[in-house]
Order: C-alpha cells, then sequence, then structure tokens
C-alpha cells in the first residue's frame, strides 16, 4: 500500500489541514502526518498495529515513542484510524498532508530526472529556474534513469516538462518519417 495514494488519504489530509489551521499547529500536524507515515510504512507494521491483540494503551505507548510528545488531538486522529481500520492509509494521508501544507505555504515539489546524478550546486540552480517561472518556492527531488540518455525530464505536481534526448530524437523520428510519406 506504501506509494499510493486514496482519495480516503485526502479526505483525512484536508480534515488535518482544517484543524491544523484552526489550531494553528500546522507544524505539529506535519510532524504528526511523518510519524504516521512512519508507522504505516509497511503493510506489516500496518498488521502489527490493528491487531486484536494489541490494547489501546499499548497502541498509544507505540505512537508516543514514534512521537514523543504528540499531541491529544494528533493521537486522537492515529486512534480513530486504528477504530476504523484505517491505518493503511496512513502513507497516502501523510502524502496529501505534505502536498497541501506545500500548498499553503506557497512551495512546490519537483522531481528532476536526469541521465547522470547531478550535484547539488546544479540541483539549486534548476530549483531557482523552476521557482522563477513558477513564482514558488521549489524543492528539488532528483533521481536519476540512464534511459532518458540526456536532458532532464521534470515534474511539478501534475505538470511534466520533458526534455530528454529520448523524446528530442523520438520527435524527430516522427517527424522524419511524416516528411517521407
Amino acid at each position: 500500500m506504501a506509494g499510493t495514494r486514496e482519495i480516503a488519504g485526502r479526505r483525512y489530509a484536508l480534515a488535518m489541514l482544517d484543524i491544523a489551521r484552526a489550531d494553528g499547529a500546522l507544524d505539529e500536524w506535519a510532524e504528526a502526518a511523518q510519524s504516521l507515515e512512519a508507522l504505516t510504512a509497511l503493510p506489516a507494521y500496518v498488521a502489527a498495529l490493528q491487531a486484536d491483540g494489541l490494547t489501546d494503551e499499548q497502541f498509544q505507548s507505540i505512537v508516543c515513542r514514534v512521537q514523543p510528545g504528540i499531541g491529544e488531538k494528533q493521537l486522537n486522529l492515529f486512534r480513530l484510524l486504528r477504530s476504523k481500520s484505517r491505518l493503511e492509509l496512513g502513507p497516502s494521508i501523510a502524502s496529501f498532508f505534505r502536498e497541501l501544507v506545500d500548498e499553503q505555504r506557497g512551495v512546490g515539489r519537483a522531481t528532476v530526472t536526469t541521465a547522470v546524478e547531478i550535484d547539488d550546486a546544479r540541483r539549486e540552480q534548476i530549483a531557482q529556474l523552476l521557482s522563477q517561472r513558477t513564482g514558488k518556492q521549489i524543492e528539488v527531488d532528483s533521481q536519476v534513469d540512464p534511459e532518458i540518455l540526456g536532458g532532464m525530464v521534470v515534474r511539478i505536481g501534475d505538470q511534466l516538462l520533458d526534455g530528454s534526448t529520448r523524446t528530442r530524437l523520438r520527435m524527430l523520428r516522427n517527424r522524419l518519417e511524416r516528411a517521407a510519406l
């Protein structure tokens, strides 16, 4: 389940954001979302936390060890998810919540895929360029995919900017094929 985003996760994330804004506790809720994701990252973790033999006190103790000083409202969210057998939504909730908090703070996240590893200086240049283009502060995550041959592919939310050599070669081939007809 980790890595997938379910619409129910978005509903919980929206409710968390509403409570966080009302309480002025965005950072505390962001930390809780991160802890929720850590606790539910693997199906085996979810199964152990949902087990019938685990008491509510034991569950709360586990949560408090993962996030010392967790607030009562955040702890109640964890307990609610457990009581409804919805802990498997943890990674989805955390992902949506991060996205909503980023939107609230005017931060965008970009995934930049290149054929070779890029250094921190290049990553910062890309972030600045994308920030100018989008009007948001952009945080860049990079990944390597040798199959793109060169250039880069940038994904910001649902936007995809494909400047890869592989795509450019494919477009050139298509134009040459059309010209030959």
